[in-house]
C-alpha cells in the first residue's frame, strides 16, 4: 500500500516537473521562433535596402560605358520604388551624352586616311569654232574678255601679186555686260604687217542680247568701223572709210541632245556703208550662215555686202581658244582687188580673276 502511495507521488511529481519544465521552454521556444522570423525579416529589409543603396550608386556615379548606363536603367525598372532625384537624372543625361561623345570620339580615332587621296578636278572648259565669215557678227566681247589675232591675204586677183601680199593684226577687249545692260568691244586694227605701224584704225561696238531661251539666243549690235585712224607716207594704203552698222544674230542648237556635237547654227543680218557696199552705193546689206560640223570644226557662206565669201573655222586643241579660220573672200570679184584668200589665226581669253 505504502510502495503504490510512494508511485502515484512519483508520477505526480514527474508531471509537475513536466509541466513546469514545459512553462519555462515554451516562451523560449516562442521567442526563439520570433526572433528568427525577425531575423529572416531584417535580413530581406537589408538586402532591399543594399539594391536600392546599389541603384542609388550606380545612378550617381559617374559612368563611362554605355552597357553600365543600361543595366542601371533595367535595375531600376525592376524596383519601381526606387526614384531618382532631378539631380541625379541630369548626371545619367549627362553620361548619355558623354558615352555619345566617347563613342564618336573612338570612330574618329579609328579612321585611317587612305593611301591615295582622291582629287577632284574641275573640268576644263572646252570652245567652239567660230561661225561668223561675213560682215560682222552681234555677238562680242564682254567685261574681262580679250582677243587678239593676225591675217595673211593673197594679193587680189587684179593686183600686184608681189607687191599686194601683206596681212594686218588686230587686237581688242570688251566692257560692260550685254546680258544685264550693253555691252561694249573696243578694237584696234594694224592695217600692214609689212610695214607695220605705218597705218591703223579703231572700232567701236555696242551690243546686246535681247532674246535667251532654251537653245536659242538672239543679239543686237550698233557698231562704228574706223572710227578714228591715222597713216603714214609709208603705207601705200588708202584710207579706210569710216562708216556705222547694224546688226543682227541668232545662234541656236539643231542637236540640243547630242552629247558630242550639239551642232550650233547662227544666222546674221545687217547693214552698213563703208566695206559693206559696193561702188559708189551709199549702204549695202550683208548676211550669212554658219554651223559647227564637228566639234571643232564650223563651216559657213555669205554676202559680205560686195561679194561671196566662204569659209572654215577649226579648233585645234578643245580646251585651248586658238581658233585657225581659212576663207576665200569676195568669190564672185565684185570688188576692186578681186578675189583673195586669207589665212587667220586668233586667240580669245578674259582676264578678270575666277
Amino acid at each position: 500500500m505504502k510502495i503504490k502511495k510512494h508511485s502515484i507521488r512519483l508520477v505526480n511529481y514527474f508531471r509537475h516537473f513536466v509541466y513546469l519544465s514545459l512553462w519555462l521552454t515554451l516562451p523560449s521556444l516562442l521567442l526563439g521562433t520570433t526572433i528568427s522570423v525577425n531575423s529572416a525579416s531584417a535580413a530581406d529589409d537589408m538586402v532591399a535596402a543594399n539594391l536600392n543603396n546599389e541603384l542609388i550608386t550606380d545612378q550617381t556615379t559617374t559612368t563611362t560605358s554605355l552597357a553600365d548606363t543600361k543595366r542601371v536603367f533595367t535595375a531600376a525598372d525592376l524596383k519601381p520604388k526606387v526614384e531618382s532625384t532631378p539631380g541625379q537624372k541630369q548626371l545619367i543625361a549627362q553620361n548619355a551624352d558623354s558615352d555619345t561623345n566617347d563613342l564618336n570620339k573612338i570612330r574618329q580615332e579609328l579612321l585611317v586616311e587612305p593611301l591615295i587621296k582622291a582629287k577632284i578636278v574641275k573640268p576644263k572648259p572646252t570652245y567652239a569654232p567660230g561661225l561668223s565669215f561675213v560682215g560682222t557678227s552681234a555677238f562680242a566681247a564682254n567685261m574681262g574678255d580679250a582677243f587678239m589675232g593676225a591675217t595673211g591675204a593673197t594679193a587680189g586677183t587684179r593686183g600686184d601679186r608681189l607687191r599686194d601680199i601683206d596681212g594686218s593684226m588686230g587686237l581688242g577687249v570688251g566692257l560692260g555686260n550685254s546680258q544685264k545692260t550693253v555691252g561694249l568691244e573696243l578694237a584696234y586694227n594694224i592695217g600692214s604687217i609689212k610695214r607695220f605701224g605705218s597705218n591703223g584704225s579703231f572700232d567701236l561696238k555696242a551690243h546686246r542680247i535681247v532674246y535667251a531661251k532654251g537653245t536659242n539666243q538672239v543679239a543686237v549690235a550698233a557698231g562704228w568701223r574706223a572710227f578714228a585712224q591715222y597713216k603714214t607716207k609709208a603705207s601705200r594704203e588708202p584710207l579706210r572709210p569710216s562708216t556705222a552698222y547694224g546688226a543682227v544674230t541668232t545662234y541656236s542648237l539643231l542637236k540640243p541632245n547630242d552629247p558630242v556635237n550639239k551642232m550650233p547654227i547662227s544666222f546674221s543680218l545687217g547693214v552698213g556703208g563703208g566695206d559693206f557696199r559696193q561702188g559708189d552705193d551709199s549702204t549695202g546689206v550683208f548676211t550669212g550662215v554658219g554651223v559647227q560640223v564637228h566639234p571643232q570644226v564650223g563651216v559657213g557662206l555669205g554676202w559680205s555686202g560686195v561679194g561671196l565669201n566662204i569659209g572654215a573655222s577649226f579648233i585645234p586643241v578643245p580646251t585651248l581658244p586658238l581658233t585657225i579660220t581659212a576663207q576665200g573672200a569676195d568669190l564672185t570679184g565684185n570688188s576692186t582687188g578681186g578675189t583673195v584668200f586669207a589665212l587667220s589665226i586668233g586667240y580669245g581669253f578674259n582676264f578678270l580673276p575666277k
